[in-house]
């Protein structure tokens, strides 16, 4: 539990209400969209799947999974939100695009009708586009940076503020929230494509590349992305940034359908065994450990956004699952959901 409590610096209070009335607070607070529940969920609690509802087809973004490390977990977790809310939606089913796209081409997808759900960073820009869930799926850990350097490089040994930071250059994508957030702190950044940002570190552009934890240790595995640079063992870069699932701006109903879903798997705790099962929150939470941790601003997020991450995480932090979590035992193989 050590690390959990120090990588997150998650609040851990007890609270004298039941968990059940915590979640439902919590929903009115994390929800993007107030939907009422429907005469179908007030009354049914069933597993069976009533033949008059509809079948809902969903389109999901194709992403490479080295370029998404949360991609396994985010389908799991979807696809059992909305197997949990089956009884008063109807039956699903996900079918993956055949061509592999980039973020900001994920999120205008789902305006021209061509996707129907993905996963992001949030920033105010793409809520005012689209519709979020405000559930952080990853529980925030995406706002924990570590940083790739190049071999031998230990300079940010020295680092011990954010003043003494913006001595370096960091390398960033054209269309992250990240990028501006990072300029937003005054730390100089070079923007460039997602493949070539690790090439301009190691060619010595740019000084470091931050990455969340989550997905910095798949990337340096990947020698073709990753050659001649490894992971700095000093900092961490610390903003708040949760990834939501999003919708179509005019999708209010499946929105409804997904945030309904999750709390159930919150309530019941199989959001949080999903997560702790994950390899990379696992190996996430490892880096946390030990490191100088540099906190910054993240001017993009919207005040709803702040809120949910406020209200979710120490949630999250005193869920049985979570005060359960030995980080020192290894993941159980996380089990493929076929449709």
């Amino acid at each position: 539990m050590g690390n959990l409590q120090y990588g997150m610096r998650l609040v851990h209070e007890k609270y004298n209400m039941d968990v059940t009335k915590k979640a439902r607070i919590i929903a009115a607070l994390l929800l993007s969209v107030v939907t009422p529940l429907s005469a179908h969920t007030q009354q049914i609690n069933t597993n069976e799947v009533s033949t008059d509802l509809p079948h809902t087809v969903l389109r999901l973004p194709n992403i490479h999974p080295g370029r998404d490390a949360v991609y396994a977990y985010a389908k799991r977790l979807l696809t059992e939100s909305l197997r949990v809310t089956e009884p008063q939606y109807g039956s699903f089913e996900l079918i993956v695009s055949d061509q592999e796209t980039a973020q900001e081409r994920q999120l205008r997808s789902l305006e021209h009708h061509m996707l129907d759900v993905t996963w992001s960073v949030t920033s105010t820009e793409r809520e005012r586009q689209f519709l979020p869930i405000r559930i952080p799926i990853m529980a925030g850990l995406f706002g924990k940076r570590a940083l790739l350097v190049r071999e031998g490089d230990t300079r940010l040994k020295e680092v011990k503020s954010l003043n003494a930071l913006r001595a370096y250059r960091a390398v960033l994508g054209y269309d992250w929230p990240d990028t501006k957030i990072f300029r937003a702190n005054d730390i100089p950044v070079l923007e460039t494509t997602y493949r070539a940002s690790f090439r301009i570190v190691s060619e010595g552009f740019a000084d470091m590349f931050p990455r969340s934890v989550v997905e910095i240790k798949e990337e340096l595995a990947d020698k073709a992305l990753s050659r001649g640079l490894t992971i700095d063992d000093h900092l961490i870069i610390s903003y708040p940034s949760p990834i939501f699932f999003f919708v179509g701006s005019d999708n209010q109903a499946l929105a409804g359908r997904i945030a309904e879903g999750l709390l159930r798997l919150f309530e019941t705790g199989k959001f949080q065994e999903l997560l702790l099962a994950h390899d990379n929150f696992r190996e996430g939470m490892a880096l946390t450990e030990g490191r100088t941790v540099i906190e910054i601003d993240n001017p993009l997020l919207s005040e709803q956004s702040r809120l949910a991450l406020e209200k979710f995480l120490p949630e999250f932090a005193i869920s049985e699952a979570v005060l359960k979590f030995d980080a020192t035992e290894p993941a159980a193989p996380t089990q493929v959901v076929k449709q």
